[in-house]
């Protein structure tokens, strides 16, 4: 394998990766937007 077949393998890898860390970072946005968690502020505090 030459340089260049080297180096569009290596380019060909971080372009995955960087694509399933931004598929990653959108699911748990919309996970969070779909199950929308009480803010601590509004929340009551509990009675011990």
């Amino acid at each position: 394998m030459n340089h260049v077949v080297l180096h569009d393998v290596r380019a060909g890898f971080f372009l995955m990766v960087s694509l399933a860390m931004l598929a990653f970072i959108c699911a748990v946005a919309a996970l969070s937007t779909v199950m929308r968690p009480a803010r601590w502020a509004d929340r009551k505090p509990v009675q011990l």
